[in-house]
């Protein structure tokens, strides 16, 4: 029976696809030039047909789907020409082709008017929604998702034309962070009026051309109606086992001033702020391509750790965000927002350890967790623009969190058991500010000035309970006690300044140089304490058996050296090299350590051949150059876990690395076409890394600076093509790297190769479900001369979106996983499902909802992974079974 259902989805729409016919043909001017993007419409003269529209490509070739024997009224559009209007009526396949005649200067007004379904113009793409729309579109995401070109995945990340969405915009101000998933899963659909995708955005107007940007952001423009209008909805509900959900979204926007304020209480498993936005508020991948370090303590603190974990037995969310944007005067904004959480967690994990040492220990590992986090991130931005030739702006940024958990955790081997309970109460404040000054001073020079200034204050208390002395012979412990109670104090502060001056110096059209020049200065401490404390109250101080750390860490960077850039018919060539003389400094207990000093040469080269305005290719290479920060450089010993001692080393230097990738992207609206691909290629020339010491399953960590030999590569590729309906996209990515490390005093060489390939079709109908259903399936390997360990991973899954009976909108969602550790053969199979029923009667305020998560009740996921010496399986629970109500209304 389910088969027959499945074939006679696929079967209907393709039935009915029969019946329809294709019009093609090509669009040109008087002169018998082609027309790129030029638009047509075809709009059906009976009931029950639907809208066909097409843009021209750019050889103005078009082709429209058009239901057979239907009378359409067919209208050509394109910027500054007469529109051309006929009328037609196919019974089978035809070609014509439209001539268009240019607007006369006296119809100017007309030529301003016009509105385009699409529009295209440079790096800009505008699209009037109306065209688009069918009228069940609940929050922006439904209308992106009918736009050609663009695509939002599951989680409201967007991509136009195959490129990454960076920046939510609402009428050319950022929507709260900027962060596009905010804006697109609560901006309500019924405002939107047009939405520009702006590529190689730059936010300072005379800088685009000069300073490269890779940037795609979307503005979205509000209709007449809401453009001083108050707006938004609120949504509540409630569901077994006290589960409920308060979710008020609420928008005010005028010709100076927009507020927008969101918020959402629930206690559903529903995270309105992750990992990952909490990294685009830092400054997202852009962070990492500037400085790598940063990027990866940022993703390793407390705070970003209380973040991660998306799989839980229970978790409650309270949040709310608030933003302005104010027009102070013609010349000067004011912009700032506010983002406050609180959080509760629950999370269970139960994990197989094999230790790959010479005697393959064997670990059992049973971890509870009950968390808390209260944390906020605010702004404030000043800009002022009192001419076309100058942008400046100062902003500011604070960021605070307070936690306290409870960690559980049982280790059970074939000698012995171990129990820990630990408290933690990690506390952070970070405060910034940001200084920019951009001037044009004529057409061949132009300048800009950043500076900026960050205080950082990190603390964190642990209080671990072990029922036995752990690391014996290395922790004093006293022994006389029945109970071993350590604590352990963190404390870390951070000042940092930095300025940078660069000038564009147009040399000719065709040739620019770069000279650029600057400075950056750290002063970092860390502090660590670690002690025990007796049942009667006394501690007991570990610093003469080598704990306890106060580090004082200096370093300052200073740099100058230019960039070149010549553009030569379609290709742009880049080539750079920057000067670096650092010196550092690291004091141990106010004894100087290390005091040193070093200059480094960081090349760089940027091609880019831009094929057509659908095709690219662009090669980049880079040297990097970083280093690590006081707690890598704090080189006596601290606990980092039940069975793990790490000490850092006064003597590391900076990381150096080179970089190359070759990047290739296509993208054809005419013929529905999205394909990218790329390799890369890194190689480290000297790095920071463990050396470790294993007996049994405790481990003393320790870092190296050293050149042992390090690579890695990568390959990715994804097309995307749509037919009629459907759309195809198959996709696949491989990593390989090696590389050694030094465990238990030896070095050894690894392999890690890991595969994986996706394929999907999608559905558009207008008026049959829509389906989203394919396959990901993935490999990894990882080996030495010692040991060989596989793992595969199978992913079927669908989803559904249906609206039907006008009224009514179903979603449903399906995953089957099939995992298997090959070297053990070890299989796990799991399934997920969740669904609901959306009922709002057309034109009503009122909505109703239910909703089911984890309808199969299933316990937990399976996931594995890998390191030097050690395997891992681990078994995450995750809340049970979730069934609500909802109630929406809107504003």
């Amino acid at each position: 029976m389910n088969k027959l259902l499945i074939a006679l989805y696929f079967t209907l729409p393709v039935l009915c696809f029969a019946q329809n016919t294709q019009l093609s043909g090509t669009v040109k001017d008087t002169l018998n030039q082609p027309l790129p993007n030029a638009n047509i419409l075809a709009f059906p003269q009976t009931e029950g047909a639907q809208t066909s529209f097409a843009i021209s490509s750019p050889h103005g070739l078009y082709k429209l789907r058009l239901e057979k024997g239907i009378p359409y009224r067919v209208e050509v559009s394109y910027m500054g020409y007469t529109k051309i209007t006929d009328t037609l009526s196919l019974t089978q396949d035809a070609e014509r082709d439209f001539i268009m005649i240019p607007l006369s200067d006296q119809l100017g007004e007309i030529v301003i008017k016009q509105r385009l379904a699409v529009k295209v113009r440079e790096d800009t793409i505008t699209y009037r929604t109306d065209n688009f729309v069918t009228g069940e579109e609940r929050k922006l995401r439904d209308v992106l998702k009918k736009l050609p070109g663009v695509v939002i995945d599951r989680d409201g990340n967007a991509t136009v034309n195959g490129k990454e969405v960076t920046k939510l915009m609402v009428e050319g101000k950022d929507f709260f962070t900027g962060d596009e998933k905010l804006g697109v899963n609560n901006i309500p659909a019924d405002a939107v009026d047009e939405v520009e995708a702006i590529d190689n955005y730059n936010e300072v107007s005379f800088l685009k051309g000069l300073s490269d940007s890779d940037k795609m952001v979307l503005n979205i423009k509000l209709k007449e109606g809401k453009k001083k209008f108050a707006f938004g909805d609120i949504e509540v509900g409630g569901g077994l086992e006290d589960r409920y959900l308060i979710h008020p979204n609420l928008f005010y926007y005028s010709s100076k001033t927009a507020v927008n304020a969101i918020g959402d209480f629930n206690n559903i498993g529903q995270k309105s702020f992750s990992l990952s936005d909490y990294i685009n508020f830092e400054g997202g991948f852009s962070l990492l391509s500037k400085d790598p370090s940063a990027y990866f303590n940022l993703r390793n603190d407390d705070f970003a750790q209380f973040l991660n974990n998306d799989d839980f037995v229970y978790n409650k969310n309270e949040f709310g965000a608030f933003s302005i944007s104010q027009e102070l005067s013609k010349a000067t904004d004011l912009d700032a927002y506010s983002i406050v959480s609180n959080g509760k967690l629950e999370a269970r994990n139960e994990s197989d350890f094999t230790y790959l040492t010479g005697d393959r220990q064997e670990e059992n590992r049973t971890t509870t967790s009950n968390n808390n986090l209260l944390f906020t991130l605010n702004k404030v931005r000043l800009r002022y623009i009192p001419d076309s030739d100058v942008d400046f702006y100062a902003a500011s940024y604070l960021k605070t969190s307070k936690g306290d958990g409870l960690n559980r955790l049982i280790s059970q081997t074939p000698d012995q058991n171990t129990f820990v309970d630990t408290q933690i109460q990690p506390q952070s404040l970070d405060f910034k500010t940001d200084l920019s000054y951009n001037r044009q001073f004529s057409y061949k020079h132009t300048s800009t000035v950043e500076a900026g200034f960050q205080y950082s204050r990190n603390e964190n208390d642990r209080d671990w309970l072990f029922n036995r002395p752990v690391f014996s012979g290395i922790i004093p412990f006293n022994t006389e006690d029945d109970t071993y109670n350590l604590l352990q104090t963190t404390r870390s502060t951070k000042y940092d300044f930095n300025i940078n001056a660069k000038h564009y110096w147009v040399l000719h059209r065709f040739h620019h140089i770069y000279p650029e020049a600057g400075i950056n200065v750290t002063h970092q401490t860390y502090n660590t304490r670690d002690t025990q404390q007796l049942n009667g109250g006394n501690l007991v101080d570990f610093t003469d058996g080598g704990f306890n750390n106060d580090v004082n860490f200096k370093l300052s960077d200073s740099y100058f050296g230019f960039q070149y850039k010549a553009k030569a018919d379609d290709f742009i060539f880049k080539p750079g090299l920057l000067y670096h003389y650092y010196f550092w400094t690291v004091d141990q207990f106010e004894t100087r350590e290390v005091g040193a000093g070093k200059a480094v040469l960081l090349p760089e080269l940027l091609v880019e051949w831009e094929m057509n305005s659908g095709e690219k290719l662009r090669l980049k290479y880079n040297r990097q150059s970083q280093f690590g920060n006081a707690s890598q450089l704090a080189n006596r010993l601290r606990l980092s876990s039940f069975n793990g001692l790490f000490s850092g080393n006064e003597n590391l230097e900076n990381e150096l690395s080179h970089s190359a990738s070759l990047f290739y992207s296509k993208f054809s609206l005419y013929r529905g076409i999205f394909m990218n691909a790329g390799l890369s290629y890194r190689h480290t020339e000297n790095a920071i890394r463990n050396t470790t010491q294993i007996e049994g399953i405790d481990q003393i960590n320790t870092l190296i600076y050293t050149d042992l030999p390090e690579n890695s590569y990568s390959a990715n590729a994804s097309f995307s093509k749509k037919i009629s309906d459907y759309r195809f996209t198959v996709g696949g990515n491989l990593n390989l790297s090696d590389y050694s490390r030094i465990v238990n005093n030896e070095t050894l060489a690894y392999k890690s190769v890991n595969y994986s390939y996706n394929f999907k079709t999608e559905t558009s109908f207008d008026d049959w479900p829509n389906l989203e259903a394919g396959v990901r399936h993935s490999f990894s390997d990882f080996s030495s001369d010692t040991f060989d360990s596989n793992f595969q991973r199978v992913t079927p899954f669908a989803y559904l979106d249906y609206d039907f009976l006008k009224d009514f909108i179903l979603k449903a969602s399906y995953e089957f996983t099939y995992y298997e550790n090959q070297t053990q053969n070890q299989i796990n199979r799991f399934q997920e499902a969740g669904a609901s029923l959306f009922y709002q009667k057309e034109g009503s305020a009122w909505g109703f909802e239910i909703e089911g998560q984890n309808i199969f009740d299933i316990r937990y996921r399976a996931s594995n992974s890998f390191s030097q010496f050690l395997i891992t399986d681990q078994r995450t629970f995750i809340q049970p079974r979730t069934l609500i109500l909802k109630v929406s209304y809107k504003l």
